[in-house]
């Protein structure tokens, strides 16, 4: 029966729910469960009204009033599949790594100039994480070379072998304010919901997310993501 796969995937979404709350089944309903695992799990957060409509219609479906709890209706087989779909994202949100891992060029800010424009040549890369030693110093980009080389033009011409990277990075009007680290257990939501800025909130959204291991900015680098990387939310779902 369809209702035995929609209860079988509502009830693996609350029992998961209830464990990362550690909520026993005796305490709060599961319109309840919901809102509090929403501020908390970004995942929650995204599909909050589905889930909640979901569980409005599980109770549609279930008689609760008799035991053991008689099944009266019988959902649609598209409903069966969405509520799986979505039990799976739930319950095993896709993660940033190794989804977005992928080799990031590092720079020093004492490095000469001459090698991200050589990395830009090859690679075509345009965003390269800068560091003076172990701190974050800024990202490099496309557009803070081309600034740097209009400034440069402007005062009397450009000195590409005397370059070097902190040069261009002057150019960023943003410090390196425009960057988040991210730690590779963090979720594709996660990740998406930091480059969105929150409501009512002025500041710039991002331009990148770093993953590191734990998220700090003395570790390797494994990865980076982009806004344009999360244009489209993973396994079909919206």
């Amino acid at each position: 029966m369809s209702a035995e796969r929609f209860i079988r995937a509502y009830n693996q979404i609350d029992d998961h729910l209830r464990d990362l709350l550690d909520i026993d089944r005796s305490r709060f309903g599961f319109a309840s469960v919901v809102d509090q695992a929403a501020k908390r799990f970004s995942v929650v957060r995204r599909y909050a009204d589905d889930l909640k409509e979901f569980g409005a219609l599980r109770n549609a479906i279930v008689h609760d009033k008799e035991y053991p709890a008689r099944i009266i209706a019988d959902p649609r087989p598209e409903v069966v599949e969405a509520i799986e779909r979505l039990a799976e994202v739930i319950i095993n949100p896709p993660r940033v790594y190794p989804m977005f891992r992928r080799e990031v060029r590092r720079l020093d800010v004492d490095d000469p100039l001459a090698k991200p424009l050589r990395w830009i040549r090859e690679y075509h890369y345009t965003q390269f994480p800068a560091f003076r030693g172990a701190r974050f110093a800024g990202l490099l980009t496309s557009r803070c070379i081309a600034q740097w080389l209009a400034d440069s033009l402007a005062t009397g011409g450009v000195d590409v072998a005397g370059a070097t990277v902190a040069d261009a990075l002057r150019h960023d009007p943003f410090g390196g304010r425009r960057v988040a680290f991210v730690p590779r257990s963090a979720t594709w939501y996660d990740a998406a919901e930091l480059f969105t800025p929150g409501k009512g909130k002025r500041q710039a959204a991002l331009e990148a997310l770093l993953i590191t291991e734990s998220g700090r900015e003395d570790e390797a680098l494994l990865g980076i993501i982009t806004p344009r990387d999360l244009l489209n939310p993973p396994e079909g779902l919206s």
